[in-house]
């Protein structure tokens, strides 16, 4: 599926063309399957020169989300962005591995709003190591219906970008990932049984 085409910039502000060919996209080829730390897995597509404010930036041009999301990135600000290659097969067992150990709890004092900034700190983090650790301790709580709504989207978020990357390193489905992972911490509620 060819990515949809951007909206034309204000041609008066930006002027792009494409770039000359370059040996090394940030560290990347076209083609290369990248993970964004808010936007999941994608792909780098291309390249481009813009003018912006009378100085030329190099432009890296990423795909995500089935190319729903296109980015256009500085190439020196890549990594800055936090956007990397995909894991390896020995990052992502030591990811499966932390979901089996022990949780976290809430420490006494520290209020949801904090615990919930640095959960979200640890997701927004890109390492999967750090993801692992936030669907860890908040799965041990994935059975109480009292649990707050924030804390159901942090887990929610977690479970998908760990997912989407499982899926990818390994190239398997999305759901293959989530059972992969539903093996080493709760996923879902458990059904309650049916009144007889």
């Amino acid at each position: 599926m060819e990515p949809a085409a951007m909206p034309k910039p204000d041609a008066a502000r930006t002027a792009t063309q494409p770039a000359a060919k370059s040996k090394d996209l940030a560290g990347f080829v076209v083609g290369d399957a990248v993970m964004h730390p808010a936007h999941g897995v994608g792909r780098v597509t291309g390249e481009s020169t813009a003018t912006v404010g009378g100085e030329t930036l190099e432009l890296v041009h990423f795909a995500f989300g089935e190319g729903r999301l296109l980015l256009r990135v500085p190439r020196a600000k890549v990594t800055v962005n936090g956007i990397r290659r995909l894991a390896g097969g020995a990052l992502i067992n030591e990811a499966l591995d932390v979901l089996t150990t022990t949780p976290r709890g809430a420490v006494r004092g520290i209020t949801w709003a904090r615990r919930a900034a640095e959960l979200q700190a640890k997701l927004n983090s890109g390492d999967p190591r750090k993801v692992a650790e936030v669907l860890r301790d908040l799965g041990r709580n994935v059975n109480n219906p009292e649990r707050s709504f924030s804390e159901r989207q942090i887990f929610e978020a977690a479970l998908e970008r760990l997912a989407v990357e499982i899926a990818a390193v390994e190239n398997i489905t999305r759901d293959e990932a989530v059972a992969k992972i539903a093996q080493r911490v709760p996923v879902a509620p458990t059904p309650v049984a049916a009144a007889a």
